[in-house]
């Protein structure tokens, strides 16, 4: 839904000072998602045993209510903000156990559509960004998938970041500032990433840096990720390899490796086949090695309404109770079916 309207900046100080208001052309579009699902899973706890849930965070989609608003200031420029907040279907209650309103984004910003734009807020990671380009699904399954949390942190607080387009060249770099007094470096995050598309084929990346409160210290974590795309008709292949390498004195020396690899296709325009396998390994963690295969149809009922169905199988190197593996199983078999509906 949109809201346009010819609004009057500064109104209540203009009368009360007697100036002349000055008027700006503005808009504010309310969107969000309502997905709703079931989820069948087998050995979902330690010694077996299945489980049947309804996940109210959503599985295709994230549940989601949002404010975007933009402000022409003329010659290419623009203001805009974002306010993001995600919610529990089931309860209506925030989906974080912080109470954070606005926990998914909120930010607000200057653009241009030559020089880019300049964002200050919480806002989504680099990694994040480039990732759902390559990802075969496109970043649904979100609680099931393991990108969303494999990308560098998802999201930053107290970041600025710059983006824009150089022709077929996405360009990405942000600073989330850590806050700390006489140490700039302390618990803050930068990266650079870029997306290049040549015809049918893309290919990305991105470099991160931050520094990690554990315990009294701060410790360094790099990431890196690759990745790249090739479309043949209405079949679009792409996968990547990522990253994490946290170097703690306190503790072993940890390395997160993520690939993903998989298809896209669009077998009718209101018909999508999706496959795609994903396999995690954590260098500390005693499992050793998580794989998931898995694929989904989504039936588009219109542009803003998907029935969606998947199947999944995840195995495990080492059945031992571990951060991969929770319920120290050897594998686990899963069916999804739900609805999305975007307004």
């Amino acid at each position: 839904m949109k809201i346009a309207a010819w609004r009057r900046v500064g109104v209540g100080l203009s009368l009360v000072a007697g100036a002349s208001p000055a008027f700006a052309q503005s808009s504010v579009q309310i969107y969000g998602t309502a997905d709703g699902g079931v989820r069948y899973q087998t050995n979902a706890v330690k010694g077996g045993g299945t489980v049947v849930t309804m996940n109210s965070n959503g599985y295709y989609s994230s549940n989601k209510l949002g404010f975007l608003g933009t402000e022409d200031l003329g010659d290419g420029w623009n203001a805009h903000f974002r306010l993001e907040s995600g919610f529990n279907l089931g309860n209506g209650q925030l989906d974080n156990t912080t109470n954070t309103l606005f926990n998914r984004q909120s930010f607000v910003g200057i653009g241009n559509r030559k020089y880019g734009s300049i964002d200050l807020g919480r806002q989504y990671t680099i990694a994040h960004d480039i990732i759902s380009i390559y990802d075969p699904f496109g970043f649904h399954y979100t609680p099931i998938l393991p990108l969303t949390q494999a990308s560098d942190g998802t999201r930053n607080n107290n970041a600025i970041k710059y983006k824009n387009h150089f022709g077929p060249l996405l360009f990405e770099a942000d600073n989330s500032f850590g806050g700390v007094a006489g140490d700039f470096a302390s618990g803050a995050t930068r990266s650079v990433g870029m997306s290049y598309s040549m015809g049918p084929a893309s290919v990305g990346g991105v470099y991160g840096h931050r520094s990690i409160l554990t315990g009294t210290t701060y410790v360094p974590d790099s990431y890196y990720l690759g990745a790249a795309a090739y479309s043949i008709g209405p079949v679009r292949i792409s996968g990547g390899f990522m990253s994490e390498d946290l170097q703690n004195p306190a503790a072993p020396h940890q390395v997160t490796n993520n690939a993903f690899g998989g298809l896209s296709w669009t077998i009718l325009p209101n018909l999508i086949f999706d496959g795609g396998y994903y396999q995690t390994t954590v260098s500390t963690d005693k499992a050793g090695r998580r794989g998931i295969s898995i694929i989904s149809l989504a039936y588009l009922l219109s542009k803003r309404t998907t029935l969606y169905s998947e199947i999944d199988y995840t195995s495990y190197r080492h059945a031992v109770v571990s951060t991969l593996n929770p319920a120290g199983a050897s594998s686990q078999t899963a069916v999804t079916v739900g609805l999305d509906v975007l307004f």
